[in-house]
């Protein structure tokens, strides 16, 4: 990761952030998003239990794919202690085996309350963060879960580092789905901007 001096000082506001307030989003273009910022950030905010869905893992075209592999290291035990109502529709969509076909996966209004039951029973003895790397690729049906999961979990243990590819002018789209209180820190030579939300 090539560390220029307004990165470094992106990234202890960044961790400060998480550490004490809130989640972080960060954008720029392509050639400014070095996936090592947010490794940097992860090996700063020690004592949380971390969910990570990474840039290869996200595809615009696979319906709920990015909550999938955000909670692809939930075990059996952890699911139990859901309410079954929750724990039977996580079975029928973000759990389900990968190839497995049959019966449709629930709507993103019915999944909201599930996935959010599912965060606050993961959150319940540790501090939570979530990482999405490409919000500019999420499906439709993952965005719609994750903006409900960010209103309904403001000020809680959960916190989100989001990282957005913004290829032009104009800013990011990607703090509906990241917790509140939020910083959005703009990453590379265009976008030097860091903003609370």
């Amino acid at each position: 990761m090539s560390v220029y001096p307004e990165t470094v000082e992106q990234l202890a506001v960044a961790s400060a952030w998480l550490t004490y307030n809130g989640s972080v989003l960060l954008f720029g273009s392509h050639a400014a998003l070095d996936g090592g910022v947010v490794d940097a950030l992860v090996d700063r905010v020690d004592g949380r239990r971390v969910l990570v869905c990474r840039r290869d893992r996200t595809d615009p075209r696979r319906r709920l794919g990015t909550l999938t592999a955000l909670f692809s290291t939930v075990d059996e035990t952890e699911a139990a202690a859901l309410p079954p109502g929750h724990r039977r529709l996580l079975a029928e969509s973000i759990f389900r085996a990968p190839g497995a076909e049959g019966a449709s996966a629930p709507s993103a209004e019915e999944l909201g309350p599930a996935v959010l039951s599912l965060l606050r029973t993961l959150s319940g003895s540790t501090p939570l963060l979530l990482i999405v790397e490409a919000v500019h690729r999420l499906d439709d049906d993952t965005r719609c879960v994750l903006e409900y999961v960010a209103e309904e979990t403001r000020g809680s243990l959960v916190r989100m580092i989001a990282v957005e590819e913004v290829p032009g002018p104009g800013g990011p789209r990607g703090y509906a789905i990241c917790p509140s209180p939020l910083v959005i820190i703009g990453l590379g030579p265009s976008s030097g901007s860091l903003s609370p939300n």
